[in-house]
């Protein structure tokens, strides 16, 4: 595994984004955020914080789901509940997120977990709006959720926590 990310990493170098990475690194914003020691650290707390908020979101729709938390509410209320919350926490997790790859552009956009956490959270995003706006107006109408729907449950979280994975393992990643 650590063979394959370093020549996915090393592949990086070789493209169009090591160029791009170094000119965003010269950047005034770029500079600016390097020599201000305390920004980065405030951002990526910011972004733990964030996600934590959207994280215990999903969390307490699905527990829902699964009749663990929240039977004193119905599924719509549930969802109008927490659903704010997620996409809330995900904007600030766009705006932390690319304030610390504007950061450290080099760190982050030659490395391989970066490049696999992107797509990822792209893709747990469109699945989360699937799941959340099919299953939650089934379960709002008054059906009940099924296996497929308490999988889907357990997918989304899952989803989550290798996104949050990669993100802590970014930086650890061989570049």
């Amino acid at each position: 595994m650590q063979d394959m990310l370093y020549h996915f990493s090393q592949w990086l170098s070789s493209t169009w984004i090591s160029p791009f990475a170094l000119n965003l690194n010269d950047t005034a914003v770029s500079q600016w955020l390097d020599t201000h020691f305390w920004a980065i650290p405030i951002m990526q707390v910011i972004h733990i914080l964030a996600l934590g908020t959207g994280f215990g979101a999903v969390l307490m729709i699905d527990l829902r789901v699964f009749n663990l938390a929240g039977t004193d509410r119905t599924f719509a209320e549930t969802e109008r509940r927490y659903v704010r919350w997620i996409w809330w926490s995900l904007l600030v997790l766009l705006i932390t997120g690319v304030g610390m790859t504007v950061a450290e552009p080099p760190r982050e956009l030659i490395n391989p977990i970066f490049w696999i956490k992107i797509p990822t959270v792209i893709f747990a995003v469109l699945v989360s709006l699937w799941f959340h706006n099919r299953v939650m107006r089934q379960l709002a109408a008054g059906g009940t959720a099924g296996p497929g729907i308490k999988l889907g449950a357990v997918f989304v979280v899952l989803l989550w926590i290798f996104i949050m994975f990669c993100g802590r393992w970014i930086a650890y990643a061989p570049t």
